[in-house]
């Protein structure tokens, strides 16, 4: 029994873990998240990350360690939001 219930709770516990870190990105030693209030801003992140991939009017696209994250970015220039772009 212990043992089904090993193998039905590694999925879950997989799963937690890359839900918890949707809406986040490392730049190096520093952590861009998406739900920090104030947001940080477009300079904030340019200053952490660098200049990004690409743009394109209120987003900002960058590739770290073969994902590509799309960070969206509301009217006042504060990070709204972080997801990964499956290309």
């Amino acid at each position: 029994m212990n043992k089904y219930l090993s193998l039905l709770l590694v999925p879950l516990f997989v799963l937690a873990s890359q839900l918890a870190s949707a809406g986040s990105m490392t730049c190096g030693t520093y952590m861009i998240q998406d739900e920090q209030n104030p947001g940080q801003t477009r300079a904030e992140v340019e200053e952490k990350c660098g200049p990004p991939e690409s743009s394109s009017g209120d987003e900002m696209y960058y590739k770290k360690d073969n994902v590509r994250y799309r960070l969206h970015f509301n009217d006042g220039n504060e990070l709204e939001s972080i997801t990964e772009v499956v290309e």
